[in-house]
């Protein structure tokens, strides 16, 4: 924990504790008596948005959660989860997707926070938290992929003729190699647009409903991260 982390939730009234000094806590409080629990037993219910009929409550047990959360260990290299990344929340928590996010977060140690409360506002959240994880449905990265063909059209003389350059040779090495990254190109071009999502982003996921490969693959090259969609 920063020591300005200390100091800033002291000036607005607050106790901040670590997540080890939390369990410290805990085991000193001694042994608690709770109702056993077991993978059958139900951790919540989520509701349907009441589209196709009348909303049903789907029952999901301790064991769904933890299925998806100990599947995270199943994928390598860049998709690692570590103590040091940092998480957006900013969907709906009545939203399982966005339960099961929180959860594993806990899960593993991760920093998460969340946004303001105004969507239209979340780029100033981005600028705040610099997440490395960003996790959000294809209506927002939609919305990311329009502004950013806004300015590259707004473009002209050599800074249109690189940009196009450097697109073509990302998308490319994309194709080819399944590199989402380049030495010169992003320095010149691409590092800009990352700095959208607060600059730190390494891991992206798209949730919830398609998105369509062109997008997907430009958000890939112009953030210089891999992108994994959520399926199931």
């Amino acid at each position: 924990m920063k020591e300005a982390d200390q100091k800033n939730a002291e000036a607005a009234g607050l106790t901040l504790i670590s997540y080890a000094e939390a369990l410290h806590k805990g085991k000193e409080a001694g042994k608690q008596t709770f109702d056993e629990v077991t993978g059958d037993t139900y951790y919540t219910f989520s509701y349907t948005s009441g589209t196709t009929g009348m909303p049903k409550g789907v029952m999901l047990t301790h064991l769904n959660f933890v299925a998806n959360i100990g599947g995270m260990n199943h994928f390598d290299g860049e998709f690692e989860l570590r103590d040091d990344d940092v998480y957006i929340s900013y969907l709906p928590l009545a939203h399982v997707f966005e339960r099961c996010l929180l959860v594993c977060a806990m899960g593993y140690k991760m920093m998460y926070g969340f946004f303001q409360g105004d969507v239209l506002k979340i780029k100033e959240d981005l600028a705040v938290l610099k997440p490395t994880i960003m996790v959000s449905v294809p209506r927002l990265y939609n919305r990311f992929y329009d502004v950013m063909q806004q300015k590259i059209n707004e473009l002209t003389g050599y800074k249109r003729t690189l940009t196009q350059w450097g697109i073509e040779k990302k998308l490319e090495n994309l194709t080819t190699k399944a590199q989402t990254t380049h030495t010169v190109y992003d320095r010149l071009i691409f590092n800009k647009f990352k700095e959208v999502l607060g600059g730190r982003v390494r891991i992206m996921i798209p949730g919830s409903a398609p998105i369509s490969k062109e997008v997907l693959e430009f958000l890939k090259i112009a953030f210089c991260c891999q992108i994994l969609e959520g399926y199931g």
